[in-house]
């Protein structure tokens, strides 16, 4: 990700401040500054990732749910009860994103068909990706799309996201 000219021109002024033999005060502010510059820059850039509609939940939209859907969403269940935890496989994003790739409408699908059929379940969504930002823009969107494709009720899916080890980059469902 580029920096953005707010994080460059804040960095700036910092660096400068430091330089002319800033007294600690004016050196606390100008961390605080750059800080809160960094922050609002990160805010909006996964806002905007979790904003952005993509093909996978307009896939998902668009067609009802078959009954192949409906066994992967049995499957998925079955696998839950028993072990209370599972990895999602088949929902996959674009790299640094939380952008579903087209692959992935068919288990987004499986898992609207689950939540669907049983509707006491209730679960943590859990992203796990190189940075936490990206893991919970990615677990957000899981929820989003199960929201808004399926009328899921939001209540029943949390989502959450950890930084994981490189190479590690996954979705969790936790049973609650």
């Amino acid at each position: 990700m580029r920096p953005r000219i707010e994080t460059l021109a804040a960095l700036a002024v910092a660096a400068a401040t430091l330089a002319l033999g800033a007294t600690p005060g004016q050196a606390q502010f100008t961390k605080r500054l750059t800080q809160a510059v960094q922050t609002n820059a990160e805010d909006r850039a996964i806002q905007k990732v979790v904003e952005h509609e993509n093909k996978a939940i307009d896939a998902a939209l668009g067609t009802k749910l078959s009954s192949a859907d409906n066994s992967a969403g049995e499957a998925l269940y079955q696998t839950l009860k028993a072990d209370g935890r599972m990895t999602l496989q088949g929902v996959n994003f674009k790299e640094g994103t939380a952008d579903f790739t087209d692959e992935s409408a068919p288990a987004l699908k499986a898992l609207g068909a689950m939540l669907k059929a049983h509707g006491d379940v209730k679960l943590r969504i859990e992203g796990y990706a190189d940075s936490k930002d990206v893991a919970v823009a990615r677990a957000q969107a899981i929820h989003d799309a199960l929201v808004k494709a399926y009328a899921i009720d939001s209540g029943r899916i949390q989502p959450a996201g950890f930084k994981a080890k490189s190479g590690e980059q996954r979705v969790e469902l936790v049973q609650l």
